[in-house]
Formats: C-alpha cells, sequence, structure tokens
C-alpha cells in the first residue's frame, strides 16, 4: 500500500526551503568596504545580480504554490521530483554569487544559465509528475495544450549558448528576463484548473 503525504506538508517545507535560500543568497551581499560612493560601486554587481536571482526565486515559488493549489495529495514520485526541484533552486546562492563577484563575467554566466535551465526543467519533471499522478482530466488537457514550458527552454537554451559567446554573454541576461517576463505572473492556468476542479467536486 502506497503512502501518501498532505499537500499542506510538502508545500510548507518548500516554503521554508526557498525562504532559506533566499536568506544566504542576500547575505552574500558584503557590507561596503568605504563609507563613500565608490563604497557603494563596489557591491552594485552583487546586488543587481541578486535582484534577479529574488525575482526567479520569487516566480517559482508563486507558480509551485499554484500548482500545489492543483494537487490532491503527494505520492512518492511528487516527492522526489519536488525534491529536484528544490535541489536545483538551492544552488543560486552559489551561481549568485559567482555572478556578482566576477562582475558577469562569461564562464558564471553560464553557470547562472546552467542553473536557470535545470530549475525550470525541475518545475517541468514536476508538473508532468502530478500530471501523471492524478486522474485530473483538467490539469492534463491544459498541461498538455500549453505552449508555456517549451518557449522557455528555447528561450534559456538560446541563453546558454550565448553565453559561451565574449564579449556578447551579456546578451544571455536579456533572454534570462524575457523568460522571467512569461512566468513573472503566476501561472493563471492553475487558477482556472483550480476553480474548474473546485466547480467539479460541488
Amino acid at each position: 500500500m502506497e503512502i501518501k503525504m498532505t499537500t499542506g506538508r510538502l508545500e510548507a517545507f518548500s516554503d521554508g526551503v526557498i525562504a532559506i535560500i533566499i536568506t544566504i543568497t542576500v547575505l552574500l551581499i558584503d557590507l561596503p568596504s568605504r563609507d563613500d560612493w565608490h563604497g557603494l560601486a563596489e557591491i552594485i554587481p552583487l546586488a543587481v545580480v541578486y535582484l534577479v536571482s529574488f525575482i526567479m526565486i520569487g516566480m517559482h515559488w508563486a507558480n509551485h504554490h499554484h500548482l500545489m493549489q492543483v494537487t490532491k495529495h503527494v505520492n512518492g514520485k511528487i516527492l522526489w521530483a519536488n525534491l529536484y526541484y528544490l535541489f536545483a533552486l538551492s544552488f543560486f546562492p552559489v551561481a549568485t554569487g559567482w555572478v556578482g563577484r566576477s562582475k558577469f563575467a562569461a564562464v558564471p554566466t553560464s553557470v547562472y544559465v546552467i542553473i536557470n535551465l535545470a530549475e525550470t526543467l525541475g518545475y517541468i519533471i514536476l508538473q508532468q509528475t502530478i500530471v501523471h499522478s492524478h486522474d485530473c482530466v483538467i490539469l492534463k488537457q491544459v498541461v498538455n495544450e500549453s505552449k508555456k514550458e517549451g518557449v522557455t527552454i528555447a528561450i534559456l537554451l538560446a541563453a546558454l549558448i550565448t553565453s559561451f559567446i565574449e564579449p556578447i554573454h551579456l546578451v544571455a541576461y536579456i533572454f534570462l528576463i524575457a523568460m522571467a517576463l512569461i512566468w513573472i505572473v503566476p501561472d493563471i492556468r492553475m487558477s482556472k484548473i483550480f476553480e474548474e476542479y473546485k466547480n467539479f467536486e460541488e
């Protein structure tokens, strides 16, 4: 007999991990070494990439929350898919610190894009695992009809290729911003599914 975990417990655990990741990331920003504008300028690169990472992590958290709202229960497959999702997300502090302290050098930029790609794949894997684990026709239909994930992967691959080409590797961040714009608003599809599923149960 398969043991199932409540969705709320998994979401609470994930929220805690994500909160720790954000805390670790902001702690990478050291205090200015000088009491003037030059001292402030020293930490600007790391502060800028922290802002980007905060938006990325917040975006993933919001969409993860919406995904959990349409998940009835958690089985072993969903549990491990979620752990991989959090594993990929946990590398954001390392990539953020390296990019900021290298002042957006090419290799750290490539690693940063790879982390974003791994995290996006983690979300897609988690989403597909939930689709195949639950007999929810509405969720399966909406996910299968969506082009959002495919477009996101294409943009990230373009960012990855660009990141290896100096001196235009900074264009990779434009692709990352474009990717974020696709996901910055919590997935409206999930809200639609939640409402339809709730009405169905009533």
